[in-house]
């Protein structure tokens, strides 16, 4: 019987993708991209690194009993901040726990927390605020943490204010723009123009314009991007990309692969 890597179809041959993401989360999309035969430009436009010193923080989790509900946005936001939730000696099984996408919601899962509430369909805070759970009439005068990265949109935090919730951030990781240029990286799989982009997030997208601008690689502008979510979509023309994005709406690994068959397709 042949491994597994001889039984996936090579729809992705002669392709080159240029894969964004920060380099904690990458490694199963590349696999399943390289698995398919495309070849992979990684130039991670987002690196990630946790705040495990915050004394805020810390000391937020240290009243985790407190809260009603607790959200987490991103799987980083998981990873470390249920690092400090043990580390803190808390506990989640009190709480209503929530997760924006469902990456998020499965490795919540994997590291032990059962119960979790995500969207349906709409992987974004306008699909989690759309939740019975975070309704006014459930939220309304209740605690609710949001475990997050710094900064960020403060969508679900005034939402849930204007409904009566009592919110608070944990932060627990930073963003940062990569020092790597990205030249060097396309110079390294000896590539000009990648034939299409993934980007899913729209920090990412920003970044790769700038980094575009700054090493005056101004070609990248023409390359087919894949977005995640239609608030991403929309930025791509402004920041100057001169193609209508493909969007897909679950930033999970094989629907952004599925996607990227279905344009090779289209192409052909």
């Amino acid at each position: 019987m042949g491994n597994r890597a001889e039984s996936v179809p090579r729809t992705l041959e002669g392709y080159s993708v240029l894969v964004t993401r920060p380099e904690e989360q990458a490694g199963p999309l590349i696999a399943e991209i390289e698995q398919r035969g495309g070849q992979v430009v990684f130039a991670p436009m987002i690196v990630i690194r946790p705040k495990r010193k915050d004394p805020h923080a810390t000391a937020v989790i240290k009243r985790l009993h407190e809260f009603h509900s607790v959200i987490f946005v991103s799987k980083n936001a998981v990873d470390f901040g249920i690092e400090l939730i043990r580390a803190q000696h808390q506990t989640l099984d009190h709480c209503q726990v929530y997760a924006v996408g469902v990456g998020s919601a499965g490795r919540l899962h994997d590291l032990g927390i059962a119960q979790v509430h995500t969207p349906h369909s709409e992987f974004t805070s306008e699909g989690l605020l759309k939740l019975p759970g975070l309704s006014s009439h459930q939220i309304d005068g209740k605690k609710v943490l949001i475990v997050r990265g710094a900064g960020g949109r403060e969508l679900l935090a005034q939402t849930l204010t204007h409904r009566g919730a009592y919110v608070e951030y944990c932060e627990v990781y930073e963003r940062t723009i990569p020092t790597e240029p990205l030249s060097r990286q396309l110079k390294a799989c000896g590539i000009s123009t990648p034939d299409v982009g993934i980007l899913t997030s729209l920090e990412a997208l920003t970044n790769l314009a700038d980094k575009i601008d700054q090493e005056k690689l101004e070609l990248l502008y023409d390359v087919p991007l894949l977005v995640v979510g239609a608030r991403t979509a929309q930025e791509v023309e402004r920041l100057g990309f001169t193609l209508p994005p493909m969007i897909v709406d679950n930033p999970g690994d094989h629907s952004i692969v599925e996607a990227l068959e279905r344009w090779v397709v289209d192409e052909q």
